[in-house]
């Protein structure tokens, strides 16, 4: 049963991905190769900057026909002088290095991103390799939330970076919802803008007015409940108010803002690839301490809570700290190679975190926008087939701009590509389909640590400390019968 599931999964995931050419220059000797890459459209070169080039050459043809056919001979002989202007201006400009130096930074960043992302086969077989089998059913339950945990933290983490996932497990209002899509879609956005503003916050990726906006909130809040700790300097610690006082903060809070976090968290639930592994990806247990941590953090910060990622990370540690203490993991090496496998994912999933918020300087993406801009603008002029062309000795009048053509498709298709892996977590065709990813994720993870018997070949049973002497029969029965077969090699 789980063997059709895993191969439909790894199909959707390889169909899902970005643009893949491989298979059209599996055969590089084939004089046709060049024709089954340029007719491809998704992702391809025509869909980025058609746009831009039905621009272009309606600003070129305005020129061009404005010249032939509606200016005097003054209005010509200025246009002229402006025509050769931009052909020597045109020339100074150091769009190649610009381009070269941008496309390559941010391709370079987009790779590191990619690398980032936690695929957790590895740490669904650490699991599996460290969590001894002392009873069978226990030591399953163990491994399966083990790994429920590290995917409740990577989607937490991947929502608020990637739209795929965002929408995918969106903040669920307890207002109406409009009835139609593009209201929808529009509000969704708004607010997708708003918690992505909130849980960037960080001070790494703001200014220093941002930085004392957050200091004034933290240790001064307006009205009657905050009183002697800011005005002495104190560490901003929960606020001296009377009981009263805070369960009114409270109720407030919970009104609106923790139905929202648990209907929000519940509905992880309803994906249909965590029905189909899984089951749960998270428990009512474990929702009402995402509400106690939101309570908390209201109660410092007032201001609405985000899960945080880290948090079934340190539940993860925990459990497994309590699996060595009952004898669920055998040895402290086994606990630490799987707390260091669980380190290793909160530190991909915090890299993941720095490059959303510490993104390319905004003055250089200004500086190369300009110039990639400025330069077509100049060449618009600069392509001109004007009177004084006629006058040099093979001047043609190309009434199509052929090489003008193929230099904005060069150039301004470098740009694009830029702009379309700068954010790797969009909705371009070139980004990560962080959708498909998470499922076959969730669908790996999870049989690799249910461990079903039907995925072991026969007489390799799950080893079992309490039945030493059973396990070596059965290992002499498994290798006995494996090298029975002729053509193995055994010496």
């Amino acid at each position: 049963m789980l063997m059709p599931r895993c191969i439909t999964a790894h199909e959707q995931y390889l169909s899902n991905m970005s643009s893949s050419y491989l298979i059209d220059i599996s055969n590089a000797q084939s004089t046709l190769v060049f024709l089954k890459i340029l007719k491809r459209w998704k992702g391809s070169l025509y869909k980025l900057i058609w746009v831009d080039l039905l621009v272009y050459l309606t600003l070129y043809y305005t020129l061009n026909l404005s010249y032939r056919f509606a200016m005097n001979e003054n209005q010509k002989r200025i246009f002229e002088g402006i025509v050769s202007h931009c052909v020597d201006a045109q020339k100074s400009f150091p769009i190649s290095f610009l381009l070269g130096f941008f496309v390559s930074g941010v391709i370079s960043r987009w790779f590191c991103v990619f690398t980032s992302i936690p695929w957790l086969n590895g740490t669904a077989l650490t699991v599996v390799a460290n969590v001894d089998d002392k009873d069978e059913e226990i030591a399953r339950k163990i491994r399966i939330t083990l790994m429920r945990y590290v995917n409740l933290s990577w989607i937490l983490m991947m929502r608020l970076i990637s739209d795929q996932t965002a929408g995918r497990f969106p903040d669920r209002e307890t207002k109406p919802v409009p009835n139609t899509s593009q209201d929808r879609h529009a509000i969704w956005r708004r607010r997708r803008k708003c918690r992505l503003h909130r849980s960037l916050y960080r001070p790494w990726s703001m200014g220093a007015s941002q930085v004392s906006v957050v200091r004034d909130r933290t240790t001064n809040v307006s009205g009657n409940i905050c009183t002697g700790s800011a005005r002495v300097g104190l560490r901003p610690t929960p606020s001296p108010c009377s009981q009263t006082e805070v369960e009114f903060i409270f109720d407030a809070y919970r009104a609106f803002d923790d139905q929202q976090l648990s209907k929000t968290l519940r509905a992880f639930n309803e994906d249909q690839t965590v029905k189909r592994t899984f089951g749960l990806l998270i428990t009512e247990n474990e929702v009402a301490a995402f509400q106690q941590i939101a309570n908390c953090w209201f109660r410092r910060y007032k201001t609405n809570y985000i899960p945080e990622y880290w948090i079934p990370i340190q539940w993860a540690q925990r459990l497994t700290l309590k699996a060595l203490q009952n004898g669920y993991i055998f040895e402290p090496k086994k606990a630490y190679h799987i707390i260091s496998e669980l380190m290793h994912i909160r530190k991909k999933l915090h890299y993941l975190q720095l490059f959303n918020s510490i993104i390319i300087p905004l003055a250089y993406s200004q500086v190369v926008t300009i110039a990639v801009h400025s330069y077509f603008l100049c060449q618009i002029f600069a392509s001109q087939f004007v009177a004084h062309n006629r006058e040099v000795e093979g001047g043609i009048d190309l009434y199509v701009p052929i090489f003008s053509i193929c230099s904005f498709l060069f150039l301004m298709g470098w740009y694009k590509t830029a702009l379309c892996v700068i954010n790797p977590f969009g909705d371009d065709d070139e980004d990560f389909c962080i959708s498909s990813i998470l499922d076959y994720i969730l669908e790996t993870s999870y049989r690799t640590v249910y461990m079903c018997k039907d995925t072991f070949p026969k007489c390799m049973s799950s080893p079992l400390r309490t039945h030493l002497d059973k396990e070596s029969e059965d290992l002499e029965t498994f290798l006995n019968q494996l090298y029975s077969e002729s053509n193995l090699v055994t010496s």
